[in-house]
């Protein structure tokens, strides 16, 4: 394993090229709060940086993935100016970079993902759920919307009619159901949900850099745009492509027979 950094409210490791973020208040099955947010929008950016990564696990310690927010740490008196831009912070510095972030992101989902953490958890790229995983969009419960792009990403996922009925009803759904409706692309037991996450984002993290930058960037845009625009996004992106040292490392090795050894060769660019 890798060095282990362990911060108030999160543990952060890199081994073998794959990140892994743990949000760590167990206590409270890891609900949000602004010195965890603090801490993932200094994190974020780092992993972007970082050549050594490639790829990222968000995970909750514990019994949990995330609770949502935790309400015993919210200010009652804040205006409503004061909580929009507070709630702008959040959006744009730290869920939207996450959303973004140039590399593959698997939420690897061990507890009940609430709220907030339903929402942290479609944001990234696919789910691994343990079978003892349940998500909820609990925010009718007391009076509020759906956010952190909750329902930007779950309509997109499961489709408008049926996200709206999680949102209305904020009903429990298990992890089998998550899966048959799509917002998990793996159930496995509770005990191999880490190796799972662990082995799928090591195969990830073994391919070009380049190319799966580009794959999630435009992906993520496929839905917002018209058939013309991306036969364009994708000419320009080939175009990079094939001028990258990867595309030349793919081909040298499907020519003499190995592996490719993408990450090494994008470091030396």
């Amino acid at each position: 394993m890798g060095a282990q950094v362990a911060f108030e409210n999160i543990i952060y490791e890199v081994s073998d090229r794959v990140a892994t973020i743990t949000l760590n208040r167990p206590d409270a099955l890891n609900a949000t709060t602004d010195g965890l947010y603090s801490e993932l929008q200094g994190l974020i950016p780092q992993i972007a940086d970082d050549q050594d990564v490639g790829a990222v696990i968000i995970t909750g310690a514990g019994r949990g993935f995330c609770a949502g927010a935790d309400l015993k740490s919210r200010k009652a008196d804040a205006t409503p100016l004061e909580r929009r831009k507070r709630h702008r912070w959040i959006l744009k510095d730290i869920i939207e970079p996450l959303i973004r972030l140039e590399k593959p992101v698997i939420a690897a989902v061990n507890g009940v993902a609430a709220g907030a953490g339903c929402s942290i958890a479609l944001a990234a790229d696919y789910v691994i759920a343990s079978d003892k995983a349940s998500f909820v969009q609990s925010f009718v419960r007391i009076g509020l919307v759906p956010d952190l792009a909750g329902l930007y990403m779950l309509a997109r996922v499961i489709g408008v009619p049926r996200a709206k009925e999680l949102c209305f009803t904020a009903r429990k759904v298990s992890a089998e159901e998550a899966l048959s409706l799509g917002m998990v692309n793996y159930v496995v037991p509770h005990d191999e949900l880490m190796a799972k996450a662990q082995a799928m984002a090591g195969d990830i993290a073994k391919g070009p850099p380049t190319s799966l930058a580009m794959i999630k960037t435009l992906l993520n845009k496929s839905l917002d745009s018209s058939l013309d625009q991306m036969l364009e996004f994708e000419g320009y992106a080939q175009t990079i492509a094939y001028i990258t040292p990867e595309h030349e490392e793919g081909v040298a090795a499907f020519k003499e027979k190995r592996d490719p050894e993408f990450a090494k060769v994008a470091r030396s660019k």
